[in-house]
């Protein structure tokens, strides 16, 4: 018995963009950190401008949250996806705060960067998953 009708239907874009923010910083953590060792013009450049992985990580944080927290509250009521976002964003953004406040400059800082975008991917891959399975489930 569906006792939770689903008493709307329209898209959830920002589930879809938190999702490619997701995998974006994931792309981004794993192929500096290969440009640096590989390209070091190219990684140096990349490793210039910190700015470009502030932005993706606040985007990331903004429309993930939003997205992981509607797909909770709306669709399956399901809070794993959400600790595994917010474990994944924790792990990245200390990896970041360790970079710019005590000015580490250490490799393993871009395998935990990695690390935490693939992990906050996966929650948010896990949330997509989980809510489009409820909206099959109520129609």
């Amino acid at each position: 018995m569906n006792l939770h009708k689903d008493t709307h239907n329209h898209k959830h874009y920002s589930e879809q963009i938190a999702v490619f923010l997701s995998v974006l910083c994931t792309i981004h953590c794993v192929i500096t950190p290969i440009l640096v060792v590989i390209l070091p013009a190219v990684g140096q450049y990349f490793e210039q401008y910190h700015w470009v992985e502030n932005i993706i990580i606040l985007s990331v944080f903004v429309l993930g949250t939003s997205a992981v927290l509607h797909g909770y509250k709306e669709h399956h009521h399901n809070k794993i996806p959400s600790f595994i976002f917010f474990f994944g964003l924790m792990i990245l953004s200390a990896s970041s705060f360790a970079k710019y406040i005590f000015n580490i400059e250490n490799a393993s800082l871009h395998f935990w960067s990695g690390l935490g975008g693939i992990i906050a991917g996966v929650g948010q891959l896990y949330n997509l998953k989980l809510s489009n399975t409820y909206k099959k489930n109520s129609k």
